[in-house]
């Protein structure tokens, strides 16, 4: 008999090992230690209270994460995890796991449900569709080596302690996801490298960068100083800083200028992703 229940009384180390064997033969297989999970945990702000499993003879074999935040005002939550085990596919538990979830986040007032999911997994989507989400934009994921420019002489790139999100957001186009907006970026500060770089003494761009998982979390350059080489600039940066093979994830497909730009310093796309939201 399948029971399902939130996940608050649920072990970390019995999460991780349901996730691990649930990815185990992902499109893209993905394992984690409990340091990681933690960390997920603590940056994507995870509430183990509107997290859910399904439960066969005590063992999980089913999970959902959710992180929650205030987006625009309002009360949301953040799927950063669905997995079900191999051998319980098939059983539409993910439906079922959002069917006992929702009253409670109804009851909770929470106002909507995010998530990404990668453009060919067809089954997860319907999944998702039948649970009431709608499909809102295409994201590009990306992997590569920086080829390295030499530093140039009118621009200067100097490490911020500052995180002064009026004047960084006023440089952006499109909203970051979740696991690159500024609420992760907090949780996990202790590992994000904040670059400013600066034409005399105004601040014309910048680049977040962690160098623990070797992703580039953000990054945008000032309005009237595009088409200049300043992004180029930063990135050079962190090639020649760190590891110069980089991922940086969630780039809206929209935003063809920065897509173009990433091809061209020598990044792969390595999936397209739909981000999803289901309105409560």
């Amino acid at each position: 008999m399948i029971t399902i229940k939130t996940l608050e009384n649920t072990s970390l180390e019995t999460i991780m090992n349901t996730f691990n064997l649930a990815f185990s033969d992902y499109m893209l297989p993905m394992q984690i230690t409990r340091e990681q999970l933690e960390s997920k945990i603590k940056n994507e702000n995870v509430k183990l209270e509107y997290c859910v499993g399904a439960f066969e003879n005590n063992q999980l074999i089913a999970f959902m994460l959710h992180g929650q935040d205030i987006i625009n005002g309002k009360n949301t939550l953040y799927n950063g995890g669905t997995g079900v085990i191999p051998t319980k596919r098939g059983n539409h538990l993910t439906l079922k796991l959002y069917e006992f979830l929702l009253p409670q986040l109804k009851t909770a007032k929470i106002a909507a449900v995010k998530l990404e999911v990668i453009t060919t997994n067809k089954p997860a989507i319907t999944t998702y569709e039948k649970s009431g989400f709608q499909i809102i934009r295409k994201l590009n994921c990306y992997k590569g080596s920086i080829s390295q420019q030499q530093p140039s002489d009118t621009y200067k790139i100097s490490t911020l302690i500052d995180f002064d999100w009026t004047k960084l957001t006023s440089f952006w186009d499109w909203t970051p996801t979740w696991q690159n907006d500024t609420t992760a970026i907090e949780n996990n500060k202790e590992n994000a490298i904040l670059l400013g770089i600066h034409a005399a003494s105004e601040l014309a761009g910048y680049l977040i960068f962690n160098p623990k998982s070797n992703r580039i979390q953000q990054f945008a350059i000032a309005h009237e100083y595009r088409n200049k080489g300043l992004a180029t600039q930063l990135f050079s940066y962190i090639a020649s800083k760190y590891d110069a093979e980089t991922v940086i994830i969630n780039i809206d497909s929209a935003d063809v200028p920065t897509n173009r730009f990433l091809e061209k310093i020598g990044f792969q796309k390595l999936i397209e992703q739909y981000e999803m939201v289901l309105e409560i």
